[in-house]
């Protein structure tokens, strides 16, 4: 029957990168998990996910691991023409741990075959609906009006000022400051970046928000936000690594919003911090299980009025921006997104055109069935490596 997975092959790949630091990891290989799928009527697909240990817990051999012994068991017998197939796959491992990542590859590399130019993002569309609350989020190709943000922060101040400088050159109005380097170059960093957006601040015209990446403690985390107010800063994201209702409580101590982020793993965190417009989400396709998750996700904050940002893993190949551009397509509009990097980032891809956002952080409707991108099987070679072949 048509719609029966053949086959499943996986790699592991590693792009050299622009280096990349913040306070959980210094970064300058981009290493993921590519996953291709093969069904009976000769359609393939492909999906990708970047495993962190410090984010879902999961690592690269940890999602090959998952994928061989609980996720392809559970795809052979699936008939994956049906819209609702998706929801036979499980969502945890046994005992409950997180497989996010696992699940965003697989789903992925299904959601994605080459059915059709509008089946992908209707299928991810009505997927949704399939969840416990009804959504009501039809894809409707409309173009993509958020904008990307500029991701600053580096140990090196002198570093930090020319990329704002090129940011500021191609058009970018939202920037996101990564804290948590040391105390001393942290305030280097905030008084030289507030310093050349502070009159964009303060008309509206730019936005200023950090990322503490969990350096920070839940005692002191209050007094360093109120710190922030005079900056202009609108957000701060993840100070302090913890479970969604801790972080939950820490807003309602704080002078300005929260973002969750490793905080915001799962829908019952998402029922714990709607419960508050104090704390705003980081919605993000490899971390949040694939992109029907984070569709979901996306509309629940949408529906409770919280802001969100719908964001990446620092390193995603074009196959995960090109799944990010189908997500803005069909979601409320975020607050702000970060993603499509491309080679501003990467010193290579793994698909034929690498994409990018545009002048001022623009992103174009990709058009073609699937994805909309094309994996370069030259590239795949050239940056990684088969690891395992599952035959049904």
């Amino acid at each position: 029957m048509a719609g029966r997975l053949r086959q499943l092959d996986l790699y592991l790949t590693a792009i050299p990168m622009r280096s990349f630091e913040h306070a959980a990891a210094l970064r300058d290989v981009a290493q993921a998990v590519i996953v291709r799928t093969e069904f009976d009527d000769g359609t393939e697909g492909w999906g990708e996910s970047l495993p962190r240990q410090y984010v879902t817990g999961e690592t690269l051999d940890g999602v090959v691991d998952d994928i061989e012994q609980l996720l392809f068991p559970a795809c052979r017998n699936l008939d994956f023409a049906r819209p609702d197939c998706l929801s036979a796959l499980p969502v945890s491992a046994p005992g409950g741990r997180c497989i996010n990542a696992a699940l965003c590859a697989v789903t992925l590399a299904v959601e994605s075959r080459k059915r059709g130019h509008s089946t992908f993002p209707c299928r991810v569309a009505a997927n949704v609906e399939t969840n416990t609350e009804k959504l009501n989020v039809p894809f409707s190709g409309r173009r993509i009006h958020a904008r990307v943000s500029g991701v600053l922060g580096s140990a090196d101040p002198a570093r930090t000022a020319r990329r704002l400088r090129l940011m500021r050159l191609y058009g970018l109005r939202d920037f996101k400051l990564k804290l948590g380097l040391g105390a001393e170059i942290d305030a280097q960093n905030l008084r030289l970046v507030h310093g050349r957006l502070r009159r964009g601040i303060a008309t509206g015209e730019l936005t200023l928000r950090v990322d503490v990446n969990g350096g920070w403690d839940a005692a002191t985390t209050p007094d360093r936000v109120a710190d922030l107010v005079p900056y202009g800063v609108c957000v701060v994201e993840q100070p302090v690594f913890c479970p969604a209702g801790q972080l939950a409580e820490l807003a309602q101590r704080c002078a300005l919003p929260l973002m969750a982020d490793e905080s915001l793993l799962t829908p019952d965190d998402a029922e714990i911090l709607s419960r508050t417009r104090q704390v705003w989400w980081n919605i993000r396709i490899s971390k949040n299980g694939g992109l029907v998750p984070a569709l979901a996700l996306a509309a629940k904050a949408a529906a409770n009025a919280i802001p969100f940002t719908v964001g990446c893993m620092v390193g995603e190949s074009s196959i995960l921006s090109a799944a990010q551009r189908r997500l803005l397509q069909a979601c409320p509009p975020p607050r702000f997104v970060e993603g499509n990097y491309g080679r501003f980032l990467l010193s290579g891809d793994l698909t034929t055109r690498s994409l990018r956002f545009g002048y001022g952080g623009r992103l174009g409707v990709l058009g073609g069935p699937g994805l909309g991108v094309q994996v370069d099987r030259r590239k795949l070679q050239q940056f990684g490596r088969m690891v395992r072949t599952l035959r049904a």
